[in-house]
């Protein structure tokens, strides 16, 4: 691959990953904020299920979406031509823990879900 198609693939993934996580930080406060003061809309039932299946189905969307572009920087990792993977950033991105960054990213969505319901049906 050369290494400007690796830079742009790199460079987009990346754009992915910011793209994705404010949406999903506005959303758990939102959702949070409407929890907290939504009052008597949230005794009703249809409201309670379309807030959870917004909290199970966004979350469901951010979780691979973001796992997606961990996976592809993994895999970015294996095409770096010599001159990257020989530079000092080139080296501590082949050390980067990737399985534990997709494992701690499903984590920490996962328990946001859970909270949220939580909270929703509290």
């Amino acid at each position: 691959m050369q290494q400007g198609t690796w830079v742009q693939l790199i460079h987009s993934r990346g754009t992915d990953a910011h793209a994705i996580i404010l949406p999903y930080v506005v959303s758990v406060l939102g959702t949070f904020a409407f929890i907290l003061w939504g009052g008597a809309a949230l005794d009703v039932g249809a409201v309670q299920l379309a807030i959870a299946a917004w909290i199970v189905l966004g979350s469901l969307w951010t979780m691979l979406w973001f796992d997606g572009v961990i996976a592809d920087l993994a895999a970015g990792m294996k095409d770096m031509d010599q001159d990257v993977a020989a530079s000092n950033i080139g080296q501590n991105f082949a050390k980067a823990p990737f399985p534990l960054f997709r494992g701690f990213n499903a984590l920490v969505i996962v328990a946001m879900a859970v909270l949220q319901l939580i909270a929703l049906y509290s």
